[in-house]
């Protein structure tokens, strides 16, 4: 029996799978990256199969056991590997159903999830005609650039898509079901197409980058109104933004990331901090969080429900301590206005080098007058 098939038959279990996604490699070395890719050309005329267990025979020496080793470089590597389409082939490699003595239609019809990260699949997901039952599916680590044939799985529910190359996320639209959707590291320059997915509970859009260049993420408003009744997950991290005001209307909102962008002032948070639900908040790697010593309190004094900002929890104790100094200085602030509101008896405002001792004192108008104060 081949290799191939009797490792398949090896790591195949029974229909039971996990909704985790299985861990992947964020950077490997460029020694090994580099001799994988040599692996992979010489291996060009087999299949994707073939090719990845040609790859690890080749690398199998210079790596320790269980170590994690990529069958393809990363994308992000700026690497020019062409894909190759999903296939049946890729597809029966992808599951650890077993197929017993179902046919084909048969099998594909029983498969829920799908594994096809780290495969080379590229540049679309046409062939997923074939799984329509399919409602979770993990193809990270790949070399998709275009969503099309996505939308034959009416009843995906989890997406995980990052480290490709996806430019536009039109196809989403009729996924009324999805509730987990990954895209981070991408090449996205516009949140939209998820008007269908009133659904959706969590995205993940982090360090897109549309064309190497770096301007500020957008987000189509239809897209947010659609979604926000539901979702209770944001990460937008590395993007750029500078304003996030239109992400207010979120008000369901238990975790957002937005560390890693260019917001200037804590102030500008004021109308996203508002929402009632919020409990987790990352803000690190902005410029407020390094120019503004304070803006750990400025965001407590802002959200009467955020537990926790950038992996520090909130103690009762700091809250009530930032609320009580707050009121202190309001006070002693409403204090000072008044003494420098203070008038004089004929309606002009009091002379700023009056000192209270002086409140009765008799002082010349400008009119030549002679009037004496007292304490208002």
């Amino acid at each position: 029996m081949p290799q191939r098939f009797r490792l398949a038959e090896e790591l195949s279990t029974d229909d039971e799978v996990v909704d985790a996604p299985p861990a992947a490699c964020d950077k490997p070395g460029e020694v090994l990256a580099a001799k994988v890719a040599q692996c992979i050309l010489n291996a060009s005329d087999d299949s994707p199969a073939e090719s990845r267990d040609k790859a690890a025979i080749e690398t199998k020496g210079n790596r320790a056991v269980g170590s994690c080793t990529p069958s393809a470089p990363s994308v992000a590597s700026g690497s020019r590997v062409r894909g190759h389409p999903l296939t049946q082939e890729v597809i029966s490699f992808s599951t650890n159903v077993l197929r017993g003595n179902l046919s084909q239609e048969e099998f594909n019809k029983k498969l829920t999830h799908l594994q096809i990260q780290d495969k080379r699949i590229g540049p679309d997901l046409e062939g997923l005609r074939l799984v329509p039952g399919v409602y979770v599916l993990y193809a990270y680590d790949n070399v998709i650039s275009s969503l099309a044939g996505i939308e034959n799985l009416r009843r995906l529910q989890q997406l995980f898509l990052q480290n490709n190359r996806i430019a536009s996320m039109a196809g989403l639209e009729g996924l009324s079901q999805i509730r987990k959707l990954h895209l981070g590291h991408n090449r996205l320059s516009r949140i939209d197409s998820l008007e269908g997915c009133t659904q959706l509970e969590e995205l993940s859009v982090p360090h897109q980058h549309p064309g190497g260049e770096e301007r500020p993420l957008q987000f189509c408003p239809d897209s947010l109104a659609a979604i926000a009744p539901s979702l209770n997950v944001l990460n937008a991290a590395g993007n750029h933004l500078q304003e996030v005001e239109q992400l207010a209307i979120l008000r369901s909102l238990t975790s957002l990331d937005l560390s890693e962008n260019k917001i200037a002032q804590a102030g500008h948070l004021r109308a996203v901090l508002a929402g009632d639900a919020l409990r987790r908040l990352n803000l690190s790697g902005n410029p407020f969080a390094s120019a503004e010593r304070r803006y750990r309190t400025a965001v407590v004094l802002c959200s009467n429900t955020v537990e926790e900002i950038d992996g520090k929890e909130i103690l009762p104790q700091e809250r009530d301590f930032v609320r009580r100094l707050d009121a202190q200085k309001r006070k002693l602030s409403a204090q000072r206005k008044r003494h420098l509101n203070r008038v004089t008896s004929d309606g002009r405002p009091r002379p700023p080098n009056m000192s209270d001792k002086a409140d009765r004192l008799a002082f010349m108008t400008m009119d030549g007058t002679s009037r004496t104060l007292s304490p208002i």
